[in-house]
């Protein structure tokens, strides 16, 4: 991520945590991440944020991935992990079982209206 990326990203987080009303220290421990890591992030010095973390945090600021991909073109949901990984890796699940998430996931990304079309309202 570039510097100006950084920088706008820890601005949005700097901002949403001041809206909740938040310390520092009040986020990090919600979200199981260091004073200093979330310190860094406000301040634009994380060119490569750890994506886990990331989420954590925006989790507990009621930041919308959609923003911070925005803001990172990408770059953040690209260092996730594929689902296999995650799946296997969280929940020590059979490869048997993965295939079936999998399957069941690549359905609803399927069913799924795709942006461009628009959602019925």
């Amino acid at each position: 991520m570039k510097a100006v990326q950084a920088r706008e990203l820890g601005r949005l987080f700097k901002q949403a945590r001041r809206a909740e009303k938040l310390s520092l220290r009040t986020v990090g421990e919600l979200a199981g991440v260091s004073y200093g890591w979330i310190t860094m992030l406000e301040h634009g010095e994380m060119a490569e944020p750890a994506p886990s973390k990331l989420d954590k945090v925006a989790e507990v600021l009621g930041i919308p991935p959609e923003r911070i991909n925005r803001i990172t073109r990408g770059q953040a949901a690209r260092q996730l992990p594929p689902i296999r990984t995650y799946f296997r890796a969280k929940y020590q699940l059979t490869p048997a079982e993965i295939r079936q998430i999998e399957e069941l996931f690549d359905q609803i990304r399927r069913d799924r209206p795709h942006p461009s079309e628009g959602t019925a309202g």
